[in-house]
């Protein structure tokens, strides 16, 4: 016992030692944070839709430009042409799912 907790004390503090990287700035921020929250929603819908490998790798291409282009359109004050996107967005996926993930992804996911 007394093993097992030196073990975790030594782990903890060596890991506490560790500086985290040194950004460069050559990555931009802005991407990395889209980047991330592309991946997410990924996740969530591979939970969700039980997504094999194949459609996790194409839905996750899809959510990073659907997730860039409608912060482009907000930030551009270009809100017309958010339903357009969103109906590509979803005929996209449609062709990525099967009818019942598809039915699953509309009902879970059908906002975004």
């Amino acid at each position: 016992m007394k093993g097992l907790i030196f073990a975790i004390l030594i782990t903890n503090g060596v890991s506490s030692c560790i500086a985290p990287p040194i950004s460069t700035g050559t990555t931009n921020q802005g991407t990395s944070s889209l980047e991330m929250e592309a991946k997410r929603l990924t996740t969530q819908m591979k939970n969700s839709l039980v997504l094999n490998a194949s459609q996790e790798d194409k839905v996750l291409v899809i959510n990073i430009v659907n997730i860039s282009l409608m912060k482009k359109l907000r930030e551009s004050n270009q809100t017309g042409q958010i339903p357009k996107t969103q109906a590509k967005y979803k005929s996209e996926m449609k062709e990525v799912l099967n009818s019942d993930q598809y039915s699953k992804f509309l009902t879970e996911f059908g906002n975004i």
